[in-house]
C-alpha cells in the first residue's frame, strides 16, 4: 500500500510520512499473528517477545491514526493535539506496567471488593491508550464532516469516517487474547487490512463516489449473491440427494441422465431467478426516487418539437428550479478551443443576468475534471483540495465573482456538451444526496436533447450560410456571363474596325507601288514595311481574343490524365522529331482519373510541352511524369534547356516574360497564360522551377478524382 500511494504521487510529503508509518504499525501487528503458526520453527522467546511487539504496534497504530488526520484535514489542532499527548502518555505508561515485561512491580490490592491485579491496571491503560486515539480521531472528523457541504471532499472525510469504525473494529477484535480463540485475532487482522486499504485509496484520490450510494450497491450485490449461493447450495444439495437414493442397479446412462435433466432445469432456474433478484435488491437498496420519475414525464411532455437550445435551456433552468428549489441556475454549452482549451459560453439563466464567456486551459484541473468525471463540481472542493491548488489565479477569479457552489457536467456519451451552474437553495441550505439523484435524472434527460439541439441549430446556420453564398454565387455568375457576353460583343464589333484602316492603306500603298517613280516606289515599300509592323501586334490582339472567347463554357467530365499526357506526345511527335528531343513518359500511379474538360486539358498540357520541347536543345530529352500527391494528381513536364533566368521565372504564366534560347529571341507568348487559366478553371494549380543553364520543371496540378 505504501508503494501504490508514492506511484499516486502524493503531494503532501509530510501525509506519506505519517500514513506510511500508520501502515508499517500496522503490518507490525498483523505480523505478530503468525508466531502461532510456527510449530517449533519459532522458539519460546521469539513468541513471547514477538507477541509483546504485537501489543504495543496495535495501540501506535490507533495513535498514528489521529497523528495522521491532523495533517490530512483541516481541523482544530487545540483538542486534537490534547488528545494525542494524553495517547502517547498511556502508550507510555502501559510499558512498565506491563507484566509480561515487568512482572510484580506492586503487589495485589483490593479496591470495592474486588481483587485488583497488575495485568487489570496494565489492560485498562492498554485498551486506553488506543481507544482514546480512536474516540478523538472519530469525533474530530465527524464534526468536520457535520459541517461540510455535499462535495467531493466531504466524500473523503466520510470515508476517512469509514477507516477510524473499521479500525476500532479491528483493534476490538485484536484486543481478544484468549488462550486458544485465535479467531478473534485473525478478524482484526482483516478488518485492520480493509480499513488500511480504504485509508490508502481515500489519501491517493479525490474523486471518490458517495459512501453511501457505495455501500447500497455493494449490499446490493452481497445480498444477490447470498441468494444465489443459498439456491445454487440448495439445488446441490437436492442434485446429491437425488442420486445417493437412486436403485443400485440403475445404469450409469441413467445417472448421467439425471445430471442433464438436473443440470438444465438449475440453468432455467437460475435464469428466471437472478434478474428477479437483481432487480428486487436493487429497489431495496438502492431505491428510484418519486421525483426522477416525474421529471422524468413532466421532461418528455414538454419536450415535443425540439426548441432552439436558447429555449431548452430556459425550460430545463424552470425544471431545475421546481425540484431543487433554487432560483441561482445558469446554463452554459462547451465549445473545445485551440490548444485544448474549454470555452464555456453562457446559454440561459434564471435571473436573465449578462454573463460573460470563459475560456479555461487545458491545463486547467477545472477543465480535466469536467471533461472526465460525470459527478457535480463542488466550489468547496476547488477551494480546498489540493489537485485544484495549480488552478490560474484568472480562471479562480471568474469562479469565485460568479458565486456558484456546484457545477454539473452534461455528457452526451463522451462528449462534455454543457455545465449547469447552481447556487445556494431558496432555503440557504446545501444540496444532499437525493438532489444529486435527482440532478442527473434530469442532467441524463437534457444532455442528448442539448446536443441534437446544438446540431440542429449549427446546420441551419450552414445551411443559412451556403444558401447566401449560393445566391452571392448565382449573381456573380450571371454577371460573368453578361460580362462575358458583352465581350464577345466588343470583340465582334472592335475586330473588323481595327482591320479597316490596315486594309485602306494597303489598297493606297498597291496603287503607289505601280508608279514608276524610282522615290515613289523607295516610299510606297518603306509605308508597307511600318504598316506590316504595326499591324502585325493588332493581330495578335484580335486572333488572342479569339482564343479567349473560346474559354467561357467547359463540359466536365471523368478524364485520364495519363491519357492527356500520351495524346498531346503524339500530337508534338513530329516537332519533336524535327529537333531530336526525345519524350518519355512514366505514370506512377494507378489512380489518374480527374474530373475537367477534356478539350481544355490537352490544349493546357500542349502548351507545356510545346515550350518544353521548342525551348531544348538539339537532342534533348522531356521527362513526362503523371502521379499522386496527396490529394492532387499531378503533370510534371522535365527538361534539359537552357532554362529561365530567375527574374523572368515570375512573369512566366502572364505571357510577358521573353526567353532566350541559343542567343536567339524566342516569346512565350499566351500559351502558358492560356494553361494556367485553364488549371486554375479546374480547381487546380501550377507551378515552375528552374535553374538558368540546366532545364525546367512545369507542373499542372489537379484534383484527384476516385471514380465509384
Amino acid at each position: 500500500m505504501i508503494v501504490y500511494l508514492w506511484r499516486a504521487r502524493l503531494k503532501r510529503r509530510p501525509l506519506f510520512f505519517r500514513w506510511s508509518l500508520t501502515l508499517l504499525s500496522a503490518a507490525v501487528w498483523a505480523s505478530s499473528v503468525i508466531r502461532f503458526f510456527g510449530g517449533n520453527n519459532f522458539s519460546v522467546n521469539l513468541i513471547y517477545s514477538w507477541g509483546i511487539v504485537g501489543n504495543y504496534a496495535l495501540s501506535l497504530t490507533a495513535v498514528l491514526l489521529l497523528y495522521t488526520t491532523l495533517t490530512f484535514l483541516p481541523i482544530p489542532r487545540g483538542f486534537g493535539q490534547i488528545g494525542l499527548t494524553l495517547s502517547l502518555l498511556l502508550w507510555g505508561i502501559s510499558i512498565p506496567l506491563d507484566p509480561n515485561i515487568w512482572p510484580n512491580v506492586f503487589s495485589n490490592f483490593t479496591l470495592l471488593g474486588q481483587s485488583i491485579r497488575q495485568f487489570d491496571i496494565w489492560a485498562s491503560v492498554w485498551i486506553a491508550s488506543w481507544v482514546l486515539p480512536t474516540v478523538a480521531t472519530w469525533m474530530l472528523t465527524q464534526k468536520l464532516n457535520s459541517n461540510l457541504p455535499p462535495s467531493l471532499f466531504r466524500n473523503q472525510v466520510q470515508y476517512w469516517l469509514l477507516v477510524v469504525l473499521l479500525l476500532a473494529l479491528g483493534s476490538g477484535l485484536g484486543s481478544v487474547q484468549q488462550p486458544g480463540q485465535l479467531g478473534w485475532q485473525q478478524a482484526g487482522v482483516l478488518v485492520v487490512m480493509l480499513a488500511a486499504l480504504t485509508g490508502t485509496i481515500s489519501l491517493a484520490s479525490t474523486t471518490l463516489p458517495d459512501l453511501q450510494l457505495s455501500v447500497r450497491q455493494l449490499l446490493s450485490r452481497v445480498v444477490s449473491g447470498l441468494i444465489v449461493f443459498g439456491l445454487t447450495w440448495g439445488a446441490l444439495t437436492l442434485l446429491v440427494r437425488a442420486v445417493r437414493n437412486l436403485p443400485e442397479n440403475t445404469p450409469q446412462n441413467g445417472e448421467i441422465l439425471l445430471l442433464l435433466v438436473a443440470a438444465a432445469l438449475f440453468m432455467g432456474l437460475f435464469t428466471l431467478v437472478n434478474h428477479f433478484i437483481t432487480q428486487l435488491s436493487s429497489r431495496i437498496f438502492v431505491p428510484n426516487t418519486m421525483g426522477q420519475e416525474m421529471v422524468t414525464e413532466e421532461f418528455s411532455n414538454a419536450v415535443g418539437n425540439l426548441p432552439e437550445p436558447g429555449q431548452l435551456g430556459q425550460l430545463f433552468l424552470r425544471l431545475v428550479q421546481a425540484n431543487l428549489a433554487t432560483d441561482e441556475a445558469w446554463l452554459f454549452t462547451t465549445d473545445d478551443g485551440p490548444a485544448g482549451r474549454l470555452i464555456l459560453r453562457p446559454l440561459a439563466s434564471l435571473d436573465n443576468r449578462a454573463l460573460s464567456s470563459l475560456t479555461l486551459s487545458k491545463s486547467s484541473p477545472v477543465n480535466q475534471f469536467l471533461r472526465q468525471n460525470h459527478v457535480p463540481l463542488v466550489q468547496y472542493d476547488v477551494d480546498t483540495l489540493e489537485k485544484f491548488a495549480q488552478l490560474p489565479e484568472a480562471e479562480r477569479t471568474s469562479l469565485d465573482n460568479w458565486r456558484r457552489i456546484l457545477y454539473k457536467p452534461l455528457h452526451a456519451g463522451d462528449s462534455l456538451i454543457g455545465v449547469l451552474a447552481l447556487g445556494l437553495k431558496t432555503s440557504g441550505g446545501t444540496y444532499d444526496q437525493p438532489d444529486y439523484d435527482l440532478l442527473d435524472s434530469m442532467a441524463r434527460q437534457i444532455s442528448p436533447l442539448l446536443a441534437q439541439a446544438k446540431n440542429i441549430t449549427s446546420l441551419r446556420q450552414i445551411n443559412e450560410y451556403v444558401f447566401r453564398q449560393n445566391q452571392t454565387l448565382t449573381r456573380d455568375k450571371q454577371h460573368l456571363q453578361e460580362l462575358v457576353a458583352l465581350y464577345s460583343q466588343f470583340v465582334d464589333l472592335i475586330s473588323p474596325e481595327l482591320r479597316r484602316p490596315f486594309n485602306t492603306l494597303t489598297r493606297e500603298v498597291q496603287q503607289l507601288q505601280t508608279k514608276e517613280d524610282a522615290t515613289t516606289l523607295k516610299l510606297a515599300s518603306q509605308i508597307d514595311q511600318q504598316i506590316s509592323e504595326i499591324k502585325l501586334p493588332i493581330e495578335k490582339l484580335i486572333n488572342i481574343s479569339s482564343r479567349i472567347q473560346m474559354r467561357n463554357a467547359f463540359n466536365f467530365q471523368i478524364v485520364r490524365l495519363d491519357e492527356v499526357a500520351q495524346q498531346v506526345i503524339r500530337n508534338l511527335r513530329t516537332m519533336a522529331e524535327a529537333r531530336r528531343v526525345v519524350v518519355e513518359f512514366n505514370a506512377t500511379t494507378p489512380y489518374t482519373t480527374v474530373l475537367g474538360d477534356e478539350d481544355q486539358l490537352l490544349e493546357a498540357a500542349q502548351h507545356v510541352l510545346h515550350n518544353a520541347i521548342k525551348f531544348n536543345k538539339i537532342g534533348g530529352v522531356v521527362q513526362v511524369e503523371c502521379g499522386l500527391a496527396g490529394n492532387d494528381l499531378y503533370l510534371r513536364m522535365v527538361d534539359t534547356g537552357v532554362g529561365i533566368p530567375p527574374e523572368r521565372l515570375e512573369d512566366i504564366w502572364s505571357g510577358l516574360a521573353k526567353l532566350k534560347a541559343n542567343g536567339n529571341g524566342r516569346s512565350a507568348g499566351m500559351g502558358l497564360a492560356l494553361t494556367k487559366f485553364i488549371v486554375m478553371a479546374h480547381g487546380g494549380r501550377v507551378d515552375a522551377q528552374s535553374k538558368y543553364g540546366a532545364g525546367s520543371v512545369f507542373t499542372i496540378y489537379l484534383p484527384v478524382h476516385f471514380a465509384d
